[in-house]
């Protein structure tokens, strides 16, 4: 799993008749919609729209799909945050693993309501609380700072291993 690809989603925001209505791009983000009487609170209320998709998703056991990111000028994009975009991916771990909130905070030693606020999508948590759930999961979080130039590099030899 790659942070990157929970980290940025768009969305159309368009006029209605008294209100702006916003829409977050993507397979699997139908019905994430929200509404703002004008586009800075349209814009406010996108990250918002993207919350009660993924909360809804959660509740019902459901993987939280990755988005189609449109940035051709005409969308919105929304950063939701590393904190967010590492605790969607912990929800997909403990969903594919079949890791219940209860077994991951008794894993922890934690309680309940502590684990609940280590993942709820509306509260700012430390990357130590959430690399001791992946290590709970035995999943360890593992951090690498790339130079571009090493990217680059990298991709040119996955190019030539995949074509010659």
């Amino acid at each position: 799993m790659d942070i990157n690809d929970y980290l940025k989603y768009s969305a159309s925001i368009r006029k209605g008749d008294r209100f702006f209505i916003i829409s977050i791009d993507g397979n699997g983000w139908e019905g994430a919609l929200s509404q703002g009487r004008d586009m800075e609170e349209a814009r406010m209320m996108a990250k918002e729209a993207i919350y009660d998709y993924i909360e809804g998703l959660v509740e019902f056991k459901k993987r939280v799909p990755v988005p189609t990111v449109i940035d051709d000028g005409s969308r919105f994009i929304i950063d939701v945050g590393y904190d967010t975009a590492l605790k969607i991916m912990l929800r997909n771990t403990m969903i594919d693993m079949m890791v219940r909130p209860a077994e991951l905070a008794r894993r922890l030693k934690v309680s309940n309501q502590r684990l609940n606020s280590i993942l709820s999508f509306r509260k700012t948590t430390g990357l130590n609380a959430l690399a001791d759930c992946f290590n709970a999961l035995g999943k360890p979080l593992s951090i690498t700072l790339w130079d571009q130039r090493q990217i680059n590099s990298n991709l040119s030899e996955i190019t030539k291993k995949e074509y010659f």
